[in-house]
């Protein structure tokens, strides 16, 4: 992947958490967003994103130089799902994770969303 595209909700969604958080960079709040998600047993559901209004962040920047790492989250996060693994299928499933994790985030009270970011630091 050389660049990802986030819907518009997810701009507004990133928007309320650097307001609420103090967190200044949007790829920090989406690799948290991602590992939230990717932690949650559960598949998301199949989503039809549009991206109009959206924002786009560069893979590497994502990554902060772990383009491995993620790549390889997502991974295996398709195998344990019994998916084939492809470009599209590592795409879709970072699309579907982030946005799922950022619908999580912005969900929760400032206060524990704060001590729940704070203790993934620990």
């Amino acid at each position: 992947m050389e660049r990802i595209k986030l819907s518009a909700s997810a701009r507004n969604q990133l928007a309320t958490l650097k307001r609420r958080t103090g967190i200044e960079h949007n790829n920090a709040i989406c690799r948290h967003a991602l590992c939230m998600s990717l932690a949650n047993p559960s598949v998301p559901p199949e989503e039809n994103f549009s991206f109009a209004g959206g924002l786009e962040i560069d893979w590497r920047t994502f990554t902060g130089g772990q383009e491995a790492l993620y790549t390889n989250l997502l991974v295996v996060r398709l195998q344990s799902e019994g998916k084939r693994v492809s470009e599209e299928a590592i795409r879709q499933t970072f699309l579907l994770h982030v946005h799922r994790g950022l619908s999580y985030l912005v969900s929760r009270r400032e206060e524990d969303l704060l001590q729940e970011l704070c203790a993934a630091l620990i």
